[in-house]
Parts: structure tokens; C-alpha cells; sequence
């Protein structure tokens, strides 16, 4: 069943709120954008009380601006606002920035947004320090809101400082994972990797240039997160549903989990029911495979969060709808043979040894929608399966202190009652000797008989 992942915030950082949500999910996540680094101290702690085997994703704040303003800011229709640092003597309104403008790839826009592409601005003028737009619409601008100019290029070098310096801020929380904002290609998540090597790292895929390289992003991430706000904001509503799309038939062909937000369940924050466009497009993601659908508001600032989540439950548990059948044999993978003889034959329980996450990521792509059975001695990738939509066990075993082969069977006869429970046959793979650069590159089928000495 497809996971919930949802957003710890100012009404929910209590106790009896995170209680509630743990009665349908163990994925939280906390946005750095956001509040103090001790407030995430304590809010981390409360989930780690509450729900031990929680996984935490922390959001790493990104090069694209936010507003300033420290409290609310009315707005009326036709209003210039000027969203930057103007120019000595300006007379119009004016919000401050929390980052530089980026690098606009196409000057030809004419309209740009704030929160999500939720507020419209008619271009006025633009200038290296600021951006003026002349308001669509009366509404109150809230802290820290972000701003999206179409066709935008974020500086990849002001976006890895920034990543840098929050994590290094934030090493003492004790978070499974970063979700990396604004990603524009694969090699910064290289970099971060090397300072978080422990930890699972969600890309989001967001604007214009993270699209373009979707696939370099994917194949270096653990996860991927399609942030339908920022990402409509930046390429424009019109070209939302292809890259949409293109990301996910990018990752699941990598089998990679694959988590869905913004605006999943927002009209709920003051109503007792979804919009019928949001169940449709709730059907949509878990028809397309979304592992995961996070909440944003819904959960961080709505005071009806614990309802929104039971309800999202209920919808995901009893929907009954078809998952589409996404093939990796589209894609040439070392060892393919394998990876094919295990697609080939499902009726087959699968037992994979993974390392370094390789052979699960394969297994996704080629069984996306079947269940299977993990042996590692790597936390990160332990942390990785709670974000599948596919039932995934666990068993944690010292893989480079013996045979590779010997510690499989060692595993399955340990583990023989529950691993030949609904099949006499069970398909094992793995990697034969360990040496740089290894990938699974043996598959054993084992039978119950071989394992009748064991106690049942």
C-alpha cells in the first residue's frame, strides 16, 4: 500500500499529534526552511519517544529565495511589490529575499509567483537585486514564503554551501535522511554524499534544470521526491503532467522509491471531504506508483491533521486501484540475465543480499509491486525499504565476515519457517566474492527439502 509521509509543524509538534499519525505511518518529516535548530531538536526527540522506528526526513534549504518578512504581509489587487533588494530611493513595496535572485535562463516571462505558484505577479521589471510584479489578487503573504521565476537557473555553487553549512549545522540531529531541494544534477548529490554517507538522501526534483537531468539525479539518489508546487511554478502548468511523467518512469525503471507532494489533500485543512480533483489526483500517483504521498500543510499547520491522515489512510487501504506495470528491461543493467530471470519468474519468492543497495534497487525496477526479503548489514539501506510501497523484511547480517554464499545459507536456515511459508522455492541473489566495485552477480534456487534439519 502506498506509505504516507507527513509534515511535522507548528500544529503538530506536540505529543498527542505525532501519537495520532503514528497509528498510520512511521515516516515524519521536518522542514529546515522552517524554525530554529532547537525546535527540530525537540521535535525530534518527541518522535524518537513516541515512535522508535520512525524514519525522519529533514528538508535542506535550498538556493531558491524566500521572503523575509517576519510576519504577515497584506497584499492588494495591483499592487506593485518589489521581491528583492531595490534600488536606493524606491517608493514601491517592497519584500526582502532570503537568498539572491538566481540566473533567469529566458527573460521572456511575464508572469512570476511566491508560495508555490498560489500568488501571481505580472512582471514589471527586473534587475540583477530585485524582481517588481503587480499583484492578480488580495492575499496575505505568510513568513518565508518561496519565490519561482519561470525558466529559473539556481547557482550550483551557492546551492552546495548552502547544503553544506546546514548539514554540518544539523549533524547532531538524529534524522535518517536529508531531503535535498532544487537539485539540478547528479554531482551535488555526489558531493553531499560524501559529508552524509550514513544517510538516506531524498533529491527533489523542482525546476526546469533538475528535469533536464532528471535521470543523472535519479540514478545517484536513494529517493526521489516530485514537488508538484515549485516544480509547476518553474516550468509552468502546462508541462506539469510530462514531467511528471518523465520523473517517475525515470525512477521506478531505477527502482527507486518515488515520494509524491504539494497539495495532496489541502482543501481538507477547512473541509470535512477532498476536492474530487485531488482524489483523482491521489488515483493518479498511486496509479503511476508513488511509493510514498506526503503532506505538507495538511499535517504542519491544519488543526484537523489527525483527520486528514485517517482519512488518507482509509482512501490508500480501500481504493483498490491498479498500479501500472513498469518493466526495467527498458534499461541495460550489469548482470541483466538475473534481473530478467527474476521478473520472469514472480511466482518465486526473492531473498537478495545488498550492500550498497544495488540488488534492491534492481529487484524494484524488475518486481515493483511484490514483496521481498532483504539481507544487509547497511543501516542506510534498511532505512531505504521504509519508504517502499511493497512489503520489505529485513534481516540484518554480517555480510563481509564470511563466504557471501555461506551467509545466505546461514540466513535462510535460520529464517527457513517464515521464508518457505508460501512457496517451497525461494530465489536467492547474491554477490559471489566481494571486490571493488561489486554488483549481485549470482542467483541460487534453494528448496525447502534442503533445509528440512530445521525446526518448524
Amino acid at each position: 500500500m502506498t506509505r504516507i509521509l507527513v509534515t511535522i509543524g507548528p500544529a503538530s509538534a506536540n505529543e498527542r499529534s505525532i501519537g495520532e499519525f503514528a497509528k498510520y505511518t512511521n515516516l515524519f518529516r521536518l522542514n529546515g526552511s522552517h524554525n530554529t535548530i532547537d525546535w527540530h531538536q525537540d521535535t525530534v526527540a518527541k518522535i524518537r519517544k513516541i515512535v522508535p522506528d520512525a524514519f525522519i526526513l529533514l528538508d535542506v534549504p535550498g538556493a531558491k529565495p524566500r521572503t523575509s518578512n517576519s510576519g504577515p504581509v497584506s497584499i492588494i489587487k495591483d499592487e506593485i511589490v518589489v521581491f528583492g533588494v531595490p534600488d536606493e530611493g524606491e517608493e514601491r513595496s517592497v519584500v526582502g529575499l532570503t537568498k539572491p535572485l538566481p540566473d533567469i535562463a529566458s527573460q521572456s516571462f511575464s508572469v512570476f509567483s511566491v508560495n508555490d505558484g498560489q500568488f501571481l505577479f505580472d512582471v514589471v521589471d527586473i534587475t540583477a537585486g530585485y524582481v517588481a510584479g503587480r499583484s492578480r489578487g488580495d492575499f496575505e503573504l505568510m513568513p518565508k514564503k518561496g519565490l519561482n521565476l519561470p525558466g529559473s537557473v539556481y547557482s550550483e555553487d551557492l546551492q552546495l554551501r548552502i547544503c553544506k553549512d546546514f548539514i554540518h549545522s544539523v549533524k547532531d540531529l538524529n534524522v535518517d535522511g536529508y531531503g535535498l531541494s532544487f537539485i539540478q544534477n547528479g554531482a551535488i548529490v555526489d558531493e553531499l554524499r560524501d559529508i552524509a554517507a550514513n544517510k538516506v538522501l531524498v533529491s527533489k526534483i523542482e525546476n526546469s534544470e533538475g528535469l533536464k537531468n532528471a535521470q543523472t539525479i535519479i540514478s545517484r539518489s536513494d529517493a526521489v521526491m516530485i514537488d508538484r508546487g515549485d516544480l509547476a511554478a518553474e516550468i509552468g502548468f502546462d508541462a506539469l503532467y510530462n514531467a511528471v511523467e518523465k520523473i517517475t518512469h525515470n525512477t521506478k525503471v531505477s527502482g527507486k522509491p518515488l515520494i509524491m507532494a504539494t497539495e495532496n489533500l489541502e482543501s481538507m485543512s477547512d473541509r470535512d471531504t477532498p476536492s474530487k480533483s485531488e482524489v483523482m489526483s491521489l488515483a493518479h500517483s498511486v496509479s503511476i506508483g508513488a511509493d510514498c504521498v506526503m503532506l505538507s500543510e495538511e499535517t504542519a499547520t491544519a488543526i484537523n491533521g489527525s483527520y486528514i491522515v485517517n482519512w488518507l489512510y482509509e482512501f490508500l487501504n480501500n481504493a483498490n486501484i491498479s498500479v501500472r506495470d513498469m518493466s526495467m528491461l527498458e534499461r541495460h543493467v550489469k548482470y541483466e540475465t538475473i534481473w530478467k530471470m527474476i521478473g520472469e519468474h514472480k511466482q518465486v519468492p526473492a531473498l537478495l543480499m545488498s550492500k550498497s543497495g544495488y540488488a534492491l534497487f534492481n529487484y524494484m525496477a524488475t518486481r515493483p509491486n511484490h514483496d521481498v526479503t532483504i539481507v544487509t548489514d547497511n543501516p542506510r539501506i534498511k532505512q531505504i525499504t521504509k519508504f517502499y510501497s511493497n512489503h520489505i523484511s529485513v534481516i540484518t547480517a554480517n555480510i563481509e565476515d564470511s563466504v557471501p554464499i555461506e551467509t545466505i545459507w546461514n540466513v535462510i536456515r535460520e529464517n527457513s519457517e517464515v521464508l518457505f511459508e508460501h512457496n517451497d522455492h525461494l530465489a536467492a541473489v547474491y554477490v559471489s566474492k566481494y571486490v571493488k566495485g561489486a554488483r549481485a552477480n549470482s542467483i541460487t534456487l534453494f528448496h525447502k527439502e534442503d533445509f528440512l534439519d530445521t525446526k518448524w
